[in-house]
């Protein structure tokens, strides 16, 4: 068994949420357009690398010497902040685009992603408020509370309360890149202070007096530990999936995973390393399971007995009631 703590945090992500879907894998080859597209709700990424990880993907015509680098292959964000949240997307597969991995070497796109139901929540429970330009403000959860946080274009308009929700909602992950930062910012944190700055989100109207709206709430989170060796189990109820916000291994303390073990194997209290891994393997799935070992994640301090630690949270219930 492994001690799971519930907690409250910031999470960002679009509104635009819904049950259990089976993931889609696309392939596209270098020089080509990858195109996504869902004909009911909008696209949950889940991962997208561009490189080379096999001979046979993307090898027919092409020379041995440009397939024989398999250990070729690297996270592409810009896929992610171009199609995610939206019904349909469209990503030419370049080296100008992603930048090169391995010259040389004849490359593809591959991506994961899930088509998701539109799904909402209730407006009662959100909290709107409006940020004029060049201000700094802090959005927060109180005590047994976090934050799920969405914004919505700078502008000069206003809009009633429901008009405002029904904006957001819509405008989510759109070709502005506020959301995007907003959440790179934010994700998976308690508390976050946002400027309202077109040095941070560009100028989307040139000699205008702008201001940034945003919506949010406050949702639980999950902390799983398991200790080195062991397998970590992260599980959402039927309709949910999970979404990572934070995952560390090695040691931060002498206390936790300390049973059994020699007062030499838990004096680095200073041996830890953020994983990526964990939220590639775990986002928008059911259920999944991780091993904390040095195998998986490498070893960040030589002679100390690790334990790996996971934040997430489980979504897909949320409904959105304007009146």
């Amino acid at each position: 068994m492994f001690p799971i703590f519930i907690q409250m945090k910031f999470v960002l992500f679009t509104l635009f949420l819904c049950g259990s879907i089976l993931e889609t894998n696309l392939v596209t080859c270098e020089g080509s357009v990858s195109h996504i597209h869902c004909e009911k709700g909008v696209i949950f990424m889940i991962s997208a690398t561009y490189g080379r990880s096999d001979r046979m993907t993307c090898s027919d015509g092409i020379p041995d010497d440009q397939t024989k680098n398999t250990d070729c292959a690297m996270n592409v964000e810009s896929v992610y902040d171009s199609c995610h949240g939206k019904s349909e997307c469209s990503t030419l597969v370049s080296s100008s685009v992603f930048g090169d991995p391995c010259i040389g070497t004849y490359k593809y796109l591959d991506v994961f992603y899930r088509c998701q139901k539109f799904q909402h929540i209730s407006a009662n429970n959100i909290t709107h408020n409006l940020q004029c330009f060049n201000s700094n403000s802090k959005y927060m959860c109180q005590t047994h509370s976090g934050l799920h946080l969405a914004s919505v274009p700078a502008s000069n308009s206003s809009h009633p309360a429901t008009q405002s929700i029904s904006v957001v909602l819509q405008s989510l992950f759109s070709d502005q890149n506020f959301s995007k930062r907003s959440i790179r910012r934010c994700n998976g944190k308690s508390e976050c202070s946002v400027l309202a700055s077109s040095s941070v989100f560009g100028d989307p109207c040139v000699g205008t007096y702008k201001y940034l709206e945003v919506l949010y709430f406050c949702l639980k989170e999950k902390s799983l530990v398991a200790c080195e060796g062991a397998v970590a189990r992260l599980h959402c109820a039927r309709g949910q999936v999970i979404y990572v916000t934070s995952a560390s291994y090695g040691r931060t303390n002498k206390k936790t995973c300390s049973a059994g073990r020699p007062a030499d194997q838990l004096e680095n209290t200073e041996c830890y390393t953020y994983r990526e891994e964990v939220g590639e393997r775990c986002n928008g799935k059911q259920w999944c399971k991780v091993r904390a070992s040095n195998y998986v994640f490498g070893n960040p301090c030589y002679g100390t007995y690790k334990y790996l630690e996971v934040e997430y949270i489980c979504y897909g219930e949320f409904r959105l009631s304007l009146h």
